[in-house]
This record gives C-alpha cells, sequence and structure tokens, in this order.
C-alpha cells in the first residue's frame, strides 16, 4: 500500500493544487474556477497550497483542505480567525479517510497557533463532527419596487449607484476607510481589497449624491443579493436600497448584521418582511476572548442587564470555566473557579452565546437571555 503523506503544500504545486480542487468542484468552466471565483486566495504569489493542508499518495497531492487568515476587530479586539474553504478529495481516493485527517490536522494546528475562531460553509451535520456549527445572528430584508412605490410614491431618487472598477483607487480607498471606521469589520489587506470584494463574482458598488461618496454595497452576481451595504450615515440607507431596486428591477434580499440598528430601524417599515437566522458556520475556539468582544459589541446598541454569570464550557480547543459580569457599564469575561450556572458541551455553547434561537437559553438565568445572542459576525464576503 502507497505511503500517505500529509502537509502543506508549496508554491511549485500551485498547477497541480488548482487542478484537483477545480476538479473536485466540477469547475470545469473558465469563469466558474477558483483562481476566478475566489482572485483573493488563488493566485501562484499568495502560495494557497501552503495555506492549506494537503494529503499525498502514489506520488500526487489527491486531497486538499484550505486554511486561510480571517482577522475580525470588534472594538478594541482583534480576534485571530481561520477560514476553511475547497474542502476537496479526488474522486478516485475518497472513503480513505484523507478528508478527516487533513482537517483534523487544521483545526489542532489553528488551537496550536491561538486562534479564536475559525468558519466555513458547508452541510451542518458533516462539519458539526469537526466542531462548527451555524451559528451567529444575520438578518435578512426582502424588498421590491412596488414595496418602494407605497413607501416613496414618486419622490425621485436623490443618489447615483455606481460599479467599481478594479482600477478605481479613489472608490475602494473610501471603501476601505468606511468599512474600516466600522465597530466590527474584517481585517482586510487593501491590496487585495477589490479581489475580496468581487468574491463569488459578487459586484461592488458604490452610491453618490452630487458626485459624493456616500456608502457602498457588494452585490450579487445576478443583481438580486446585498450580502453587505455601509452607508457613512445611516439616513442615507433607505435611499441607497431605492437605488439598488432600480437597478435590479426586482425584489432584492439585503443582509444587515445585528449591530447596525439604524439600518434595520430603516428598513423595518417599507420590505415585504425580514427573516433572521444565522450568518455562517463557526468553530470558537477561545471562547473568553470572543465573548467579551462580542458583549462589549452588543452593549453599544442594546441594554444588557447587570449581573453575573458563570459557565463551564467543554470546548474544541480545551474547557474554559469562565464568569461573565456586567457592573456599572464594564463588561468582564474571567477563567474562575466558581460553581457555574450551567454547563455546555462545544456546539451547545456556540448556540447558548451566539445562534439566534436556542432552547436551552430559554431557561437561563434572566441576565443571560438580556445578553445573549452576541452578535458574532462574518461577511459572506469574507468567506473562504
Amino acid at each position: 500500500m502507497a505511503e500517505t503523506f500529509y502537509g502543506r503544500g508549496t508554491y511549485e504545486q500551485f498547477e497541480e493544487y488548482m487542478d484537483l480542487i477545480d476538479l473536485v468542484f466540477k469547475y470545469t468552466n473558465t469563469e466558474n474556477q477558483f483562481r476566478k471565483l475566489l482572485p483573493k486566495l488563488y493566485k501562484p504569489e499568495l502560495i494557497p497550497a501552503y495555506n492549506s493542508f494537503n494529503a499525498y499518495k502514489d506520488g500526487k497531492m489527491v486531497a486538499a483542505i484550505g486554511s486561510f487568515p480571517l482577522a475580525t476587530q470588534v472594538m478594541d479586539v482583534t480576534l485571530k480567525g481561520m477560514g476553511i474553504g475547497n474542502v476537496a478529495v479526488h474522486p478516485d481516493y475518497r472513503h480513505e479517510g484523507h478528508m478527516v485527517k487533513a482537517l483534523t490536522m487544521s483545526v489542532e494546528d489553528m488551537i496550536a497557533q491561538g486562534v479564536d475562531f475559525s468558519c466555513l460553509g458547508g452541510q451542518r451535520q458533516r462539519y458539526n463532527y469537526f466542531s462548527y456549527d451555524y451559528t451567529g445572528v444575520c438578518y435578512r430584508y426582502h424588498i421590491g419596487p412596488n414595496n418602494l412605490r407605497h413607501y416613496y410614491h414618486d419622490q425621485p431618487l436623490k443618489l447615483t449607484m455606481v460599479e467599481v472598477a478594479a482600477d478605481d483607487q479613489a472608490a475602494l480607498d473610501a471603501i476601505a476607510a468606511l468599512a474600516d471606521a466600522q465597530p466590527c469589520h474584517p481585517i482586510r489587506d487593501r491590496a487585495r481589497l477589490y479581489d475580496i470584494l468581487i468574491t463569488w463574482h459578487a459586484r461592488p458598488h458604490i452610491f453618490l449624491e452630487d458626485g459624493k461618496f456616500v456608502g457602498y454595497c457588494v452585490l450579487s452576481q445576478d443583481g438580486c443579493g446585498v450580502s453587505e451595504l455601509l452607508a457613512v450615515d445611516d439616513g442615507y440607507v433607505m435611499e441607497m436600497v431605492r437605488c439598488l431596486c432600480a437597478n435590479a428591477g426586482k425584489e432584492v434580499s439585503i443582509v444587515i448584521p445585528p449591530f447596525k440598528p439604524g439600518y434595520r430601524k430603516a428598513l423595518e417599515p417599507c420590505g415585504s418582511g425580514v427573516s433572521i437566522g444565522c450568518c455562517e458556520m463557526f468553530s470558537i475556539l477561545c471562547y473568553r476572548r470572543v465573548l467579551e468582544a462580542c458583549l462589549k459589541l452588543k452593549a453599544t446598541y442594546a441594554t444588557l442587564a447587570e449581573g453575573s454569570f458563570t459557565a463551564l464550557i467543554h470546548g474544541r480547543a480545551g474547557d474554559e470555566q469562565l464568569e461573565i459580569t456586567v457592573a456599572n457599564g464594564n463588561i468582564s469575561v474571567l477563567p474562575t473557579d466558581k460553581t457555574p450556572d450551567v454547563e455546555l458541551e462545544h456546539l451547545q455553547a456556540m448556540n447558548y452565546f451566539f445562534a439566534p434561537a436556542c432552547c436551552l437559553r430559554d431557561t437561563a438565568p434572566a441576565v443571560a437571555q438580556s445578553w445573549f445572542p452576541a452578535p458574532l459576525w462574518s461577511y459572506s464576503t469574507d468567506a473562504v
């Protein structure tokens, strides 16, 4: 039996790596190959094969699991993250345990490196085995031309909407500055910003008022889904949405994070409806840091009851026994040896603290029901 080697790839393996993941995902059309779908990751100089845990057998790469840096700034805390992508096993080498081995190696490496969280997309139960679950709160508003016609009647549009080109550095600078000013935002490489914004063939647009930048959005390829929308002032949100609907000519769905209450207040009266769900599949590897950062963020837009609460969490990266305290406007999450109010397994804990719905949380102490779900968040723009 041929020996199997597991490890990171090299710069020289770029083409072999790309051929493998394109083959597995059946991306045979040039426009639907990974290097076009995610140019932010798949270029030779970015060494994607190194940012991957791979299996080698019979003298070739037979499996690959990408593991890419994905840091997020939450208030004054930089959370170290990793995104998992292109989980690929060659059809001739499936059912040999390569995916299990490589993904387990990836998670163990994150723990060793002190990563706070990881995220990925995929089938829930498949990735539950590796510590991931759908969580985080996402608001999705559905707004169409008829909604706006009744809401605005014959009022003319006040803004114009312009698609951003790769060489429009002024627009990209404005987008970067606005995004980086938010209390919770991904840490993006400015040099790769355009490639990030066109993830999965998305189309970035800016909004102008008399030629002045007032906001931007990231629009899906079909023009009907908005995965990211930011305005320089909450008062521009509805005018931006009017431009979006006029551009699409039909209903659009707009994703809004929980920490933008002004946006939600603007959108609630005029849409055809809103759905609340999970924003991503996460694995929390340091509950203390993630909980403290997210609760501080929540305190900027919601009233948190004062009190304390203790939880024993049997996390993927190890046990954490934490006391969470809100007192005099201060929030702390610290290790403790106090008897816990609740004891949670890893998947239970992620749902208890971060998911929009959790039956176990319904019977939690009042302070916990006031604090949770905490606003764990990641834009699909940054998905890998």
